[in-house]
């Protein structure tokens, strides 16, 4: 016997075999009415050839539809570029018009007939859809034009076409939507799951990613006493820099200082999604508040260079989604304290469940294309820790923690990364840039601010020196637990040694 589970999958199969083989019958009936109205249309207008053609604009073609000829000599191609076609010229038309072949086209150009061409006159009927010149009807005559009593054929034609068109897309759309809501469902029966908050992050940007066509989904939260980039969906294209600070007046800031999601469709790079500094505001951005309890506890962008993706029932199925994977982290932890942050630690450091996926998804995404992002992960640390521990009571060690952070901060020196806890006075830190020299300048200004003696914001003073052991990330590593290994190695080298250490 099936169980519930079971049951309930078997059931919406079978629901989506039903809509498929609905939607197929649909289509074959759509083509059949239109193949009878050309058939027709050349019986009515005593025309010798009528055909149509789809004005394919995202591929330049025009795709032939059906044709009706009294010819023998008469081949059409199913598919025919623009510029190989006598229509190209009229593939804008609103209006019926009629040319003569020799006088307004050379009967070369007519190329769907061989050996000869056995008419002269041509009637070219556009269907218009939204503005949009979608279809173009041709009636071809040896001996005359169509003329103004058969204007009457020329309008139940079109009418005709518009109305079996619109049944159709209508029809066609209802088991769209059909499909689309189950689809939903499974998103969010993938979000209710029991694991940790940062999983679930992930799981809620290549949910997200899987509504996109030409964009990517990013996760911005607290952490290093202020807002960064941590995580792009796996497939996200165009993603901002893992470490991007969120500046004012962009979207996301406005997203957490409202507590409500934004929408802009972007114009000559504005508004912008999280940074001044960022290159690709095309298309459009929804900016989505994660809220818990009341809380701003990061802010999910969903952006994608075609602006038409973002109907308005889908921008509510996004905002649902984040709403609902804010709910499942509250579930999974009643008792997560989200007056602070609830991605970094008492220090402002990023957790490591958090960065362990962030290294992941990277690699994820890694474009061997030189004039992409370079990324280095690695790990930073004091020179004499037994030392200081000895001298330094805990909460002065505490703050000495919340201090290093930010002394280490990459957007001090002007570049993108963050910095994750590895273990007590150990971090990890993950750079992006496209300067090959990014990680040894990071890594030298920071050495430059602990040369003497570093005051602490308590006002104590310590003597000590920064080792940092770090890895380039490339395709030979598979995941973050072998980029952590070798970052270790590196690490424990330098400690052993005068320099930084790479491996």
């Amino acid at each position: 016997m099936d169980n519930y589970a079971t049951a309930r999958e078997k059931e919406r199969s079978n629901a989506e075999l039903m809509g498929q083989k609905r939607q197929e019958k649909a289509l074959r009936e759509f083509k059949q009415v239109l193949n009878d109205l050309i058939f027709m249309l050349q019986s009515a207008s005593e025309m010798e050839t009528v055909y149509m053609y789809w004005v394919n604009r995202s591929r330049e073609q025009f795709v032939m539809e059906t044709k009706s000829t009294v010819f023998d000599n008469v081949m059409f191609k199913d598919r025919i570029s623009f510029e190989n076609h006598f229509l190209d010229e009229f593939k804008d038309l609103d209006e019926p018009v009629a040319i003569e072949i020799g006088e307004d086209i050379p009967a070369s150009s007519v190329s769907h007939y061989y050996n000869e061409v056995p008419v002269k006159y041509i009637t070219l009927l556009p269907f218009v859809n939204n503005g949009e010149t979608v279809a173009i009807t041709v009636l071809e005559s040896r001996d005359h034009i169509f003329t103004e009593n058969k204007s009457d054929v020329i309008y139940s034609y079109i009418n005709a076409l518009r109305n079996v068109l619109n049944t159709y897309l209508e029809i066609s759309d209802l088991y769209e939507q059909q499909d689309e809501w189950i689809n939903y469902e499974d998103c969010i029966s993938d979000l209710e799951v029991r694991c940790h908050r940062s999983e679930l992050i992930k799981k809620l940007l290549n949910t997200i990613q899987s509504f996109l066509y030409d964009g990517g989904v990013s996760f911005i939260t607290r952490g290093m006493d202020d807002w960064y980039n941590v995580l792009n969906a796996d497939e996200a294209k165009y993603a901002p820099p893992i470490g991007m600070k969120m500046e004012e007046r962009s979207m996301a800031y406005e997203a957490v200082e409202q507590g409500q999601s934004e929408f802009a469709i972007h114009f000559n790079n504005n508004p912008k999604r999280l940074s001044p500094r960022e290159l690709n505001s095309e298309g459009a951005t929804l900016a989505i508040p994660l809220m818990m309890k009341g809380r701003r506890q990061g802010v999910v962008l969903v952006y994608d260079k075609n602006p038409l993706l973002f109907k308005e029932s889908t921008k509510h199925k996004l905002v649902n989604l984040v709403r609902i994977a804010g709910l499942q982290m509250l579930s999974n932890n009643p008792n997560l304290d989200v007056d602070n942050s609830v991605f970094a630690n008492q220090y402002e450091a990023y957790l490591p469940e958090l960065w362990e996926r962030t290294i992941n998804s990277e690699l994820l995404r890694m474009n061997p294309d030189s004039d992409m992002q370079k990324s280095w992960f690695g790990l930073v640390t004091l020179s004499n820790l037994p030392e200081l521990r000895t001298k330094l009571r805990m909460d002065q060690l505490d703050q000495m923690q919340k201090d290093l952070i930010t002394s280490f901060n990459p957007s001090q020196f002007g570049y993108n990364g963050i910095l994750g806890y590895n273990s007590d006075y150990v971090y990890s830190f993950l750079i992006q840039s496209k300067d090959e020299d990014a990680i040894k300048n990071w890594s030298s200004s920071v050495k430059k601010k602990f040369n003497g003696s570093f005051e602490l914001s308590n006002g104590i003073h310590i003597e000590t020196g920064i080792k940092v052991g770090f890895v380039r990330l490339d395709s030979d590593y598979s995941d973050s637990y072998q980029v952590l290994k070798n970052a270790k190695s590196a690490l424990s080298q330098a400690l052993n040694s005068n320099k930084n250490e790479a491996v």
